[in-house]
């Protein structure tokens, strides 16, 4: 039997004033309020793009189905890839002329992007993006998943509090993400008095990691921290079996997806990581409503990345009532007084 333990992280919220009395309603353009979308829909980490795409979808449908305002969303395919994550809000931007886009879905894809929103005084929220170093990027940018301020540490924390790790190896993406939380677990974990012995970085996209894990398995450390994708991280899993690695895995809220197990088998038995607080199975009449909606449009039940698309279309849908209009001015407004709203968090910055 498979087995995945998972440590639950509470957020910062941004979240939704409730407001007795008459509500204004924009008066969208004649197509509807258009709306940018930016996902990876193909490629390495399309396994997330479909599930927020779902939980997109299901937000928008719900609200047209209750008699909410016309919204058109407009899809750009960004593969998970910087330059196409450019040229994809650059289009959104530039001939789509949309005022806010659901995108730069991680940090990989976020980082590139939030400049041009900048300048172009679009409004950015991103489902996932959990890099530190967004903090603060620009006003309009917005991010649902907590930053690897708080994963790196609750992990760190767990490491050396709960599991009793002194030493540990680190395996990471060379990429905004796998930095970002690598450094902050790093130094928490050693202000706590453990040891990071060595730290290996791979390409995004590798798909041997043979090289880096035989130095780990020479350093002879018992556990090791793996902040990645899915896809790499399940021939990381895989690869150390072949190599006769008795180790152990740390992981993060990436590890969260049934296909880990699915393709990695064995190899994952025994990982241990953090994902955010969102259950599908909570008793939370929200999250409840949300699960069974889902179940029945799509089948199955929803992950967290889902709920995160679920939640970006409603907060785009909420902050152009709350602001009085369609316009970026107007979404901003809307969206700095939300407050209390979501099944996952926000963040601003």
């Amino acid at each position: 039997m498979h087995r995945k333990v998972w440590i639950g992280i509470s957020m910062a919220v941004l979240v939704l004033a409730v407001v007795v009395g008459l509500v204004y309603w924009p008066r969208p353009q004649a197509d509807g309020v258009k709306i940018g979308v930016a996902l990876p829909l193909t490629g390495d980490a399309a396994v997330y793009g479909k599930a927020l795409k779902n939980g997109i979808e299901l937000a928008l449908e719900e609200h047209l189905q209750s008699g909410g305002f016309p919204v058109t969303l407009v899809y750009e395919d960004d593969q998970y890839a910087p330059k196409m994550a450019v040229s994809a809000i650059q289009k959104l931007i530039q001939v789509d002329k949309v005022p806010a886009i659901i995108g730069g879905a991680g940090s990989t894809t976020a980082e590139p992007v939030i400049p041009i929103c900048d300048k172009n005084k679009v409004v950015l929220i991103s489902p996932c993006a959990t890099a530190p170093s967004l903090s603060g990027a620009s006003p309009y940018f917005f991010r649902l998943w907590p930053s690897d301020n708080y994963d790196g540490t609750v992990m760190a924390d767990t490491a050396y509090g709960k599991l009793g790790i002194r030493k540990v190896a680190i395996l990471y993406v060379n990429a905004p993400y796998g930095l970002g939380i690598t450094r902050v677990f790093t130094e928490r974990f050693e202000s706590l008095g453990g040891k990071v012995s060595i730290a290996e970085a791979y390409a995004q996209g590798a798909t041997d990691f043979r090289a880096q894990l035989t130095k780990i398995k020479d350093d002879g450390a018992e556990w090791v921290f793996v902040p990645g994708y899915v896809k790499e991280l399940t021939n990381v899993l895989k690869q150390a079996v072949e190599l006769g690695l008795k180790v152990k895995f740390l992981g993060v809220n990436s590890m969260y997806d049934p296909k880990l197990l699915e393709v990695a088998g064995k190899a994952a038995d025994g990982a241990v990581f953090s994902v955010p607080t969102y259950d599908a199975a909570s008793d939370d009449p929200i999250i409840k409503k949300f699960v069974i909606a889902y179940k029945a449009k799509y089948g199955s039940d929803p992950d967290a990345f889902a709920a995160t698309g679920y939640d970006a279309m409603r907060v785009i849908i909420e902050s152009i009532r709350s602001g009085g209009g369609n316009s970026s001015a107007d979404i901003l407004k809307g969206m700095h007084s939300i407050r209390n709203f979501g099944l996952l968090a926000i963040q601003c910055g």
